[in-house]
């Protein structure tokens, strides 16, 4: 039809090197003579084509359309992702209220101009950097300010920021685009995966690039917390965040979005990260005097600490949320701060002043018909019952609490029990049970998009099938939990589900894939997990006769243990490893290179265990111990060891 087919060799020959075979390069070629059949493809080569052949080519195309071709194109540009034909008439019709944007797509598409892809269509990068340069920019207009100190995200407005009557700029298009983004937003009862936000995702782009930054902010704040951080996609929501940091004109918005960043860096183990962010969060508050924002971060900060096992330090935080929370009559500030510093005082081995909290926080939340936090806090005195070796008023308690969840159709809280009454039964060797619990657990994960705690369920599962003995099907449950770990970056899972696996293997006695998997783990900065994976690191080396690297490991498995013991001395799972690792160092030890007093290494390891027993008595808890012990056994043949065992099983 263009004359292509007919054309000589020779002519052919001379469109490949003017366009220097560039695909796009090509196609804008058809497309100049598809458009304009009175130029001639001898004539079209004849123009002096730059080293930019491409964007040249483009812009000869685009020129030799007609306006309303131009405008699609524009449309397109304007919206930068696949759209439909009912986004591209939403955009124009104030310009062009009687374009059928369908049909001159489909023509746009036929000579080489756009793309369609299952009904939507887009533009070559080339095509839609020339057709958007073409639109003036037009001038920011005066954003809303939410004045607002409520630390609670605003509620956007979906409706369009300008009018209908619209002048032909990038600014005012841009903000239309968002605007049909704003109105294709499926019902919040929906939002169950990503995908289901993409209306959002899409309106928050568009008004960054507008400079609307407050609205994108708002509609930011609205899937964030809520979604984007449940779901795992801890990386979107740190890059989300990180667009609008320092562009925010509203200081509410401003100082919820640093605070809500700090969240996401805390998901993948930059507490550091977290804190400064969190940091910077309660400055604002304070310049704002909004005391119930300041105890807000107050107590994000002492989360943060006792994420790095300061627990000490965490409770000094939320006493003062605590104090606020009281002076302002914030009744449910004052319930969380009570159950956070029960959580921490549990974490420092104080039992019986966690109970105190916890039942505090109890009284407040049934004051206030708090059902959501009643059951939470019910959760956390099945934990501190755990602790004190009452199991049995441990799983009453978190029966109740499932209960709750149950009722007033909480998901994510009826999950979270399920795996913790999985955790109990686990505790107490009814592994069976204890499996039930978690793949019940992870059914209501998948429903609800919780990937981080689906991961931590596979993994606890993976636990239950090792004492089992069932290692095919733990290391099936290892592995899912470490994708789904590694997919959203979540370093706790990445590095239990990784030991947990490594154990799999050493019991194998697959030593090469034990140390391959072991040194992946200790890749991870886990506090609460870095002792037992250097134990673990330490004992595979011993078994593979590398005794300086066995010995090193275990150094650095006593000295993270001790860090954690420093402010937590009844941390069971550290004084475990402690146990451990003291008893590899003896087994290691060489007189002729090391300094290590055996006699006196495997005594401390003794009062270690019997410490940890007094603390964790329970079978399922000294099984796992047991089995390391006896891959220790293994290196060195019982005689070194031979008066730590019953430390180990506390018998005696």
């Amino acid at each position: 039809r263009v004359g292509l087919k007919s054309a000589p060799d020779a002519l052919l020959n001379k469109a490949r090197e003017k366009t220097r075979g560039y695909p796009r390069a090509l196609e804008a070629l058809y497309a100049i003579l598809s458009v304009d059949r009175y130029t001639t493809l001898e004539e079209l080569l004849e123009i002096s084509l730059p080293d930019e052949v491409v964007q040249k080519l483009v812009g000869e195309a685009f020129n030799r359309l007609d306006p309303s071709a131009q405008k699609v194109m524009q449309a397109l540009a304007v919206y930068n992702r696949p759209v439909s034909p009912a986004a591209i008439d939403y955009l124009l019709q104030p310009h062009l209220p009687s374009i059928d944007s369908a049909l001159v797509l489909n023509r746009l598409v036929n000579m080489h101009f756009a793309r369609r892809e299952a009904g939507r269509y887009y533009l070559h990068p080339a095509d839609k950097e020339y057709a958007f340069s073409l639109i003036s920019v037009g001038e920011n207009r005066e954003q809303k300010v939410v004045n607002s100190e409520s630390p609670e995200p605003p509620t956007t407005n979906p409706q369009s920021l300008v009018s209908d009557n619209l002048p032909f700029t990038q600014h005012d298009l841009l903000n239309r685009a968002a605007d049909y983004f704003a109105q294709a937003r499926k019902p919040r009862a929906e939002w169950k995966k990503l995908d289901d936000l993409n209306a959002q995702l899409a309106e928050f782009e568009l008004r960054c690039e507008a400079g609307d930054y407050d609205t994108a902010a708002g509609v930011l704040l609205e899937i964030d917390f809520n979604y984007l951080l449940l779901w795992g996609h801890y990386r979107l929501m740190i890059e989300l965040h990180e667009k609008l940091i320092g562009k925010i004109k509203d200081l509410t918005l401003a100082r919820i979005n640093i605070g809500n960043l700090g969240h996401a860096l805390s998901s993948i183990g930059k507490i550091k990260e977290a804190i400064s962010n969190y940091e910077k969060a309660l400055v604002m508050a304070r310049q704002a005097k909004n005391r119930q924002a300041e105890g807000t971060w107050l107590g994000n900060l002492g989360n943060a600490y006792d994420d790095l096992g300061d627990s000490i330090k965490a409770i000094e935080f939320d006493e003062q949320a605590l104090f606020i929370a009281r002076e302002t009559g914030n009744r449910v500030g004052e319930e969380n701060s009570l159950q956070r510093l029960g959580v921490y005082y549990a974490n420092l081995g104080n039992m019986h002043k966690a109970i105190e909290f916890h039942e505090q926080a109890l009284v407040i939340a049934r004051e206030i018909g708090n059902r959501t936090g009643e059951g939470s806090i019910l959760g956390s005195m099945g934990s501190d019952y755990k602790v004190l070796g009452n199991i049995e008023k441990a799983i009453e308690y978190q029966e109740i609490a499932l209960m709750i969840a149950q009722e007033i159709g909480d998901r994510r809280n009826e999950s979270s029990n399920l795996s913790n009454l999985g955790n109990r039964y686990s505790e107490i060797a009814e592994y069976k049970k204890a499996i039930e619990y978690y793949e019940k657990s992870i059914l209501i994960k998948q429903e609800i998009g919780d990937r981080s705690g689906e991961a931590n369920s596979f993994g606890n599962t993976g636990d239950a099938w090792v004492s089992l003995g069932e290692y095919q099907k733990a290391k099936e449950s290892y592995q899912q939990a470490i994708k789904i770990a590694d997919d959203i970056s979540f370093p706790q899972t990445q590095s239990y589900a990784r030991q947990g696996l490594t154990e799999v293997y050493l019991i194998q006695n697959n030593l090469v894939n034990a140390r391959t998997t072991i040194e992946v783990a200790l890749q991870y900065d886990v506090l609460e997990n870095n002792h037992n994976a250097s134990a673990l690191h330490g004992i595979i080396a011993l078994r593979q006769g590398e005794r300086k690297t066995a010995q090193e490991a275990f150094m650095k498995s006593i000295a993270q243990a001790d860090e954690i013991l420093a402010k937590t001395p009844d941390y069971y799972s550290a004084l475990d490893a402690k146990g451990l690792a003291l008893c590899g160092a003896a087994i290691a030890a060489d007189d002729g290179r090391q300094t290590v007093d055996r006699g006196k290494t495997i005594a401390e390891a003794v009062e270690t265990f019997k410490k940890a027993r007094t603390i964790a008595p329970h079978a399922g808890v000294v099984k796992p111990v047991l089995r390391l012990f006896d891959e220790l056994v293994k290196c060195e043949g019982g005689e070194i060891l031979k008066d730590v065992r019953k430390a180990v099983e506390g018998v005696g």
